[in-house]
């Protein structure tokens, strides 16, 4: 857990903390409408950048600005709702074939027109070089477990001959790729993802995007902007779109929203905190899905929480509603399920059809206030599937949770808490609320359950130790037993906070975690239905069955409780008054191609 803990921090730091940088001067404020000069926006969505190669990138707002640099196999178009929706890229087609085993084989068609920048076509080859040096654990980059469904995966050694991927190009407009099984989230996080965009095997050091085979080309890369230009050789380009977008580094909220209403920027994140309550008290207004939920990892395999009914006791004795309002951040929802807001499901999206309503025979009242605009539509993601097919229920009473969570812990043994022992809660503090959530657990748990839990903030290293495992005491030499003789190696923690996000956008890469076999297991959990529906996951071929499978094991990792869900952190954004034709997907990542200003009347 510790690793994907480690790749949301930076995100999650973000979102929760301003960034820094210098404002720049005046000579770099795009020019006006009156002024000459190509149409340039001028965007306020990243960190500073400390390379532009895509395997390399981990910077939040990084992702956005490689999707304008490089195109892959597929792109993302305009969904017509905001949201982004795959389309086809740098191929332009692709078949699939799958064996008795349920191994799927693709085989992609680039198109004739795919070219460099520097006008060099973009050939099948420049994926395999991508991919293969991806996947190669020697060139140590973070988004490897991005080819983990593609054969050969397990077989790439570090310190030998890296073994071939199952990647081949037969000829240059063909690429093949075999995977194991036929994962749903493939198509849309490897074939279309940032971080796996095609490499020249010319230009595999290249970090500055100066040549690239997307829309666009950089011509400024330093820690206080990235400027990018037009590429002439793109295939396709929206004529309203900017000629030059301008990544300005962020400055913190405050400023940089600031800076959108003078209109020095046309597109900021992270709005202030008034803004946001602004818009929570419109009620229409939901918070931008990130990839990350806040919990509580608990140790199944020491006293006391080896005890199921204490577990089930302290999640139901937590109130995620009371505790989103006490840390007032209306971008915090309490969250539903351990899989967060904005993961993929892959499954086909139900057709409700909704009752046109009765006609009322009564004329408008001309003097009533006109009805509020619905909100936009949000993206079709697992925890929008999991209200509609009610594997575990949403809506709690509180009360009635914490009277059964009293009653769990009587039967446990410990009637009003008595005789339970002191337990301790450590957390890294990583934002400015993780000692929030830490000190308002602990009052929930004793007033709820009358339980004493002490937190504890620790350095990252320590976190890591406790949650790694040690031998369950000292000397001896079972302790160190690795060939299943002697006492199992345990973590040292009882209870601790924790980020849960996957390594990519699909619910089976988090609830992984949790099977009985996953080295990222450390709660020890072991369920044999669990760990059932995740194989039958894997084995699935309809994507429908799939997710039916994915529901189901969240609902019994729920209910066992080895990690309790406390909340869902969101984002926010803002596009300047006059523009449009953004769209966007979760974690904060906009595409800018066709972003312009409407036209006025008159």
């Amino acid at each position: 857990m510790s690793a994907i803990k480690k790749r949301f921090a930076v995100l999650l730091c973000v979102l929760l903390l301003c960034a820094c940088g210098e404002k720049p001067e005046d000579s770099e404020v795009p020019p006006t409408e009156e002024e000459s000069g190509p149409y340039t926006l001028t965007v306020r969505v990243a960190d500073p950048q400390s390379t532009l190669a895509p395997p390399a990138v981990t910077e939040s707002g990084g992702e956005t600005i490689l999707y304008h640099l490089f195109e892959n196999l597929l792109r993302w178009t305009d969904g017509g709702d905001g949201w982004a929706v795959l389309s086809n890229g740098q191929a332009e087609n692709y078949t699939v074939e799958t064996d008795y085993a349920g191994n799927a084989t693709y085989t992609f068609t680039l198109r004739e027109d795919a070219k460099w920048s520097d006008g060099r076509a973009v050939t099948a080859e420049d994926f395999v070089t991508a991919w293969q040096r991806l996947a190669d654990p020697a060139n140590e980059l973070p988004h490897r477990e991005l080819m983990s469904a593609i054969v050969g995966f397990d077989e790439v050694l570090e310190d030998e001959e890296p073994a071939p991927l199952g990647v081949s190009a037969p000829d240059s407009r063909t690429l093949v790729v075999a995977l194991k099984g036929n994962p749903a989230w493939f198509l849309a996080e490897v074939c279309a993802g940032a971080y796996t965009m095609p490499v020249r095997a010319d230009l595999v050091n290249q970090t500055n995007g100066a040549v690239t085979n997307g829309a666009y080309t950089a011509t400024i890369f330093n820690r206080e902007q990235v400027v990018l230009e037009r590429s002439g050789t793109y295939y396709e380009t929206d004529p309203r779109g900017p000629e030059v977008i301008r990544f300005q580094t962020m400055s913190g909220s405050q400023t940089d929203y600031a800076d959108l209403l003078a209109g020095d920027a046309a597109l900021t994140v992270n709005l202030p905190p008034e803004r946001l309550r602004e818009l929570a008290d419109s009620g229409l207004w939901t918070p931008e899905p990130v990839t990350g939920t806040y919990g509580v990892l608990l140790n199944t395999q020491t006293a006391p929480f080896d005890n199921a009914d204490v577990r089930a006791a302290f999640h139901l004795a937590v109130d995620r509603q009371a505790l989103a309002e006490e840390l007032w951040e209306a971008a915090v929802r309490p969250a539903p399920g351990v899989v967060p807001y904005g993961v993929s499901d892959y499954s086909t999206r139900p057709v409700v059809e909704e009752k046109a309503p009765e006609k009322e025979n009564t004329l408008p009242d001309p003097n009533a206030e006109p009805e509020p605009e619905a909100p936009a539509p949000t993206c079709w993601d697992f925890r929008s599937h999991s209200l509609e097919v009610v594997t575990a229920e949403h809506a709690h009473d509180y009360e009635t949770d914490r009277s059964y969570a009293q009653a769990l812990l009587a039967k446990a043994g410990y009637p009003g808490g008595s005789g339970f022992p002191v337990v301790e809660y450590v957390y890294v503090e990583q934002g400015i609320w993780d000692g929030q959530i830490a000190d308002a657990l602990c009052k929930m748990w004793k007033e709820a359950l009358g339980v004493s839990v002490t937190a504890r903030e620790v350095k990252q290293e320590e976190y890591d130790a406790l949650l790694a495992p040690a031998a369950p005491e000292e000397g001896g030499e079972e302790e160190t037993a690795e060939d299943g003789e002697g006492e199992p190696l345990l973590p040292a923690f009882q209870m601790a906070g924790e980020i849960l996000s996957p390594a990519y956008s699909d619910a089976g890469a988090l609830l992984s975690c949790w099977h009985s076999t996953s080295a990222d297991n450390v709660t020890g959990y072991a369920s044999d239905a669990f760990d059932i529906l995740l194989s039958a996951a894997a084995a699935a071929v309809s994507p429908d069955a799939r997710d039916a499978y994915l529901h189901d094991a969240e609902a019994i990792l729920l209910e066992d409780s080895p990690v309790i869900p406390l909340l869902c952190r969101g984002g926010s954004y803002q596009l300047a008054e006059g523009y449009t034709g953004l769209y966007r997907a979760p974690d904060g990542v906009f595409f800018l191609y066709g972003v312009h200003r409407e036209a006025t009347e008159g």
